[in-house]
């Protein structure tokens, strides 16, 4: 899988993994964290690989903002939708677009280093690592724990279905590949929940079962 088959993807329109609600665990498990932390409004959160999740939505109504996305017609319609009059720059390979406390990378992810974006306090993966095949997963969570200081943590959002019985993407990513992917961190699964409907995004997955795992993870 190249960038050309997500560029495709955009440009045909073709967003069947976009999902047009805020995931429930952000109000009922990332919510009660901040409220915890009373600077909670000075915080960063950093979202890899975003696309226009209308989670960021959310996101920025408690912090800062930062997404890396490979598509300029994923982060231009992120703003556009919503009638936002968004600034645009270039800096070194990435056009940035920002809108006050959101900020989207566009560019190759591989290429974003931690010295490009201020201090993160939270990492936000939904839908990244499990839209990625398992000969690119490695490299992604090689890659994003350079992101993760002592004081970061990553709110990791994974799908689980038998792979046998549908090829990705998404990509099942079962707890003993997240034990590995992100080995020498401290993990803990904190929820799950059962997708009785057997709906992901805007598809319907042919499949015995498909649940969702939460994990906060740190170095």
């Amino acid at each position: 899988m190249n960038e050309s088959f997500w560029h495709q993807c955009w440009e045909r329109n073709s967003l069947g993994f976009h999902q047009e609600t805020v995931h429930p665990f952000l109000e009922q498990y990332l919510l009660p964290l901040l409220n915890k932390n009373e600077t909670a409004a000075q915080q960063h959160v950093f979202v890899p690989l975003c696309g226009k999740s209308l989670d960021m939505v959310w996101l920025a109504e408690y912090m800062k903002v930062t997404g890396a996305e490979l598509s300029e017609i994923a982060c231009r319609d992120f703003f556009s939708e919503k009638d936002l009059d968004y600034r645009q720059k270039s800096q070194l390979s990435f056009n940035i677009f920002s809108y006050e406390n959101v900020e989207l990378w566009q560019g190759d992810f591989f290429q974003l280093t931690q010295q490009d974006i201020t201090k993160i306090d939270w990492v936000y993966d939904r839908a990244a690592l499990i839209a990625l095949p398992e000969s690119m997963q490695q490299q992604y969570a090689h890659h994003l724990i350079r992101f993760l200081s002592d004081e970061t943590t990553l709110f990791l959002v994974t799908l689980e279905f038998p792979s046998e019985e549908m090829s990705g993407p998404p990509f099942a990513i079962f707890e003993n590949d997240v034990a590995r992917l992100f080995s020498g961190c401290n993990i803990e699964c904190i929820a799950e929940r059962n997708l009785e409907d057997k709906v992901f995004a805007q598809r319907k997955f042919n499949v015995s079962y498909l649940k969702e795992r939460l994990y906060l993870i740190k170095r």
